[in-house]
């Protein structure tokens, strides 16, 4: 089958000769432009400008004689014949003033009428088939007030997405990282950040059907709608802002086509409520936000409209160094494939909940070549060029460095490795038509009591806890206890298995396991009033109240299978089904204490054949009971990732 494929920068080097050309976007005055789009005319082949209006872009032979094209919004697009570059180059770009800012007097249900539009279109405007994209991502964390980068990741990733006729959520993959960090990182920075890989896929605004696009919220914004132009382009500009009474994080503008109404860029930042509910989360980790800023840009090719780019700035100050801080995370997309579109394998796919910081190679250790597709600017730079020497030297310099540090990553990178099930859990019980003990504990003391039971199944309540060693498989460990009168308790260590059976939009996973376990089951025989002490079980009751129960205690094998499918970021939902093969089992006599502070409680058991038990079963004395729970288990729960 022959590969169609379009690309806007080549990855590594290839049998074509390539062309690098470096300059400076900037307007009449000298000012730079960041975030303006370099590309080559009629292709999807492009870069952005970076902080300082530096870009850098490869020309592949096949172009060598097309036009290299900049745009910036509010600005005239520039085309330059590329058989007339000099590199490096200082292009400079007109303001755009016709039609700039042409405000359109327009009924609000007009207005909104050309919104609905707009979003019904989005199947008709963007891919309606599952995509493959490569794209270069790059996050950052700056100190404005020194010049200088406290760490910078980059990495090449494949994303499949699938179509935006569905909300359904993609696939990210890392096929190559570096990542380095100023020695002083810690110092400045008490959180490590997760999501950014995933921004492809959580940030498309128009896949993921934001807010502000949605009939659905329109009574939470007010739309304002004026001429404008775009790339050359002629356009709609709607800006939006929250209704006084309405909480929403986003205010900020999108660029609508006047043809085909398709989304093409979006601009926004935090409102007041976006920046208190932030800081919620911020505030523990002595984080404060002030301005968050992203931008979105889509690009047309082959009848569609592709997510093309995404950068996210986020002022931060720093509570306990009193300095000012900017989380910077960008992506371009690089390539396009439309044919061969599996899914992503699933382990070889990158988590939501992956802290990249952690997983990214060092850039002492990586293998990466030539593939930076945004320039970096000046301060980035520097971090970057740390040759091994001059690295050494800073690493072992010392500083003023937060006490435990080490052992903080550490220990991170251990939590993102776990998971925590709770969950609620059903079987039934094989009970008995009548029971009744006499137990002596003393000579002074006995308990005395007849029942009757039923069998109504029985319910508990359980955690699990678990280290995943890679995308399979995991060891756990797992306590339940019963909910309701009777007493069912099971301590279990196992090994666990998955693996996809859908592996797209919402995965649906195959759970399998093996546990060895620990277990005791007993129906409830009574509460009583204790007048005097005594011993139990190598243990000393002192309580006023106590509860004695009949049943088993166990130890075996319990195997495991189930279906887990994700929710939303840590969460997921996972049904299971298991049975129990019992290798040991004995008759018992439970005791528990029931007064007194709950931690300090006393539990013990005892053989159904000790001497100061007398028991009975349908009228008949015996050490033995036909109460049992069913070897079939039943569990319901939440899955979430630390």
């Amino acid at each position: 089958m022959r590969l169609i494929t379009f690309l806007l920068i080549l990855f590594t080097t290839s049998t074509f000769a390539q062309t690098v050309i470096t300059g400076k976007v900037a307007d009449q005055t000298n000012q730079t432009l960041p975030g303006s789009s370099v590309y080559i005319k009629g292709s999807y082949i492009g870069t952005v400008s970076n902080r300082q209006g530096n870009f850098k872009i490869k020309i592949p032979k096949t172009h060598q004689s097309s036009k290299l094209c900049f745009s910036s919004i509010g600005y005239q697009t520039k085309e330059i014949k590329l058989t007339k570059l000099i590199t490096p180059l200082l292009v400079k770009l007109q303001k755009d003033t016709a039609q700039l800012n042409e405000v359109l007097v327009m009924p609000k249900d007009t207005l909104l009428a050309l919104l609905r539009r707009a979003y019904g279109k989005i199947k008709d405007n963007y891919p309606d088939l599952d995509t493959r994209m490569k794209g270069f991502y790059r996050e950052t964390y700056y100190n404005p007030d020194k010049d200088e980068y406290l760490y910078f990741g980059e990495a090449i990733v494949d994303v499949f997405k699938t179509p935006y006729s569905n909300t359904s959520k993609g696939q990210v993959k890392v096929v190559e990282s570096r990542m380095n960090k100023h020695p002083l990182y810690h110092k400045y920075s008490s959180v490590m950040w997760y999501g950014g890989l995933h921004f492809p896929l959580t940030s498309d605004d128009v896949k993921r059907r934001a807010s502000y696009l949605s009939p659905n919220d329109f009574k939470k914004y007010d739309y304002s709608i004026y001429k404008d132009k775009l790339d050359g382009k002629s356009v709609y500009r709607i800006e939006f802002t929250p209704k006084e009474d309405k909480k929403v994080r986003y205010q900020g503008k999108f660029y609508l086509d006047i043809n085909s109404l398709a989304y093409l860029y979006y601009e926004s930042s935090y409102t007041d409520y976006g920046i208190k509910e932030r800081n919620k989360s911020l505030s523990r980790f002595g984080l404060k936000v002030t301005k968050r800023t992203k931008q979105l840009k889509y690009k047309y090719w082959n009848g569609k409209y592709y997510f093309s780019y995404i950068s996210d700035t986020e002022n931060l100050y720093n509570k306990k160094t009193q300095s000012d801080l900017i989380q910077f995370i960008e992506y371009l997309t690089t390539d396009i494939n439309i044919l061969d579109t599996k899914p992503i394998p699933f382990t070889e796919q990158t988590e939501l909940t992956d802290v990249f910081y952690l997983k990214a190679e060092d850039i002492q250790e990586s293998n990466w070549e030539d593939q930076t597709l945004i320039q970096a600017d000046s301060s980035l730079t520097k971090l970057m060029e740390y040759s091994p020497k001059k690295s050494d030297l800073l690493l072992h310099k010392e500083h003023d460095l937060p006490k435990g540090y080490q052992f903080k990553q550490k220990l991170m990178k251990v939590l993102t490795h776990t998971y925590a099930d709770i969950y609620i859990g059903a079987k039934s019980n094989k009970s008995i038509a009548a029971a009744n003990i006499i137990y002596s504990p003393s000579s002074d003391l006995s308990f005395n009591k007849s029942i009757d039971t039923d069998n109504s199944p029985e319910f508990s309540w359980g955690m699990k806890v678990g280290y995943k060693f890679n995308a399979h498989f995991d060891i756990n460990y797992d306590s339940q206890e019963a909910i309701g009168k009777n007493i069912s308790e099971l301590k279990s260590l196992g090994f666990a298995y998955e693996t996809p059976i859908i592996n797209r939009g919402r995965q649906l996973l195959l759970m399998c396991g093996v546990n060895y376990f620990f277990s005791q089951d007993g129906i409830h025989i009574g509460d009583f009033k204790s007048e005097s002490n005594f011993k139990a079980g190598g243990k000393k009751f002192n309580a006023d109240k106590i509860a004695l129960y009949v049943g088993k205690k166990k130890q075996g094998v319990s195997f495991d299978l189930g279906l887990r499918t994700k929710l939303k970021k840590f969460y997921s939902l996972f049904v299971m089904g298991g049975y129990q093969f019992n290798l040991q089992e004995q008759d018992r006599l439970f005791i528990q204490e029931k007064s007194g502070f709950f931690l300090t409680r006393k539990k013990a058991n005892i053989s159904l054949k000790d001497s100061s038990i007398e028991y009975f079963e349908n009228g008949v004395q015996t050490s033995t009971t036909n109460f049992d729970t069913n070897k079939f288990h039943f569990k319901v729960g939440i899955r979430i990732m630390l």
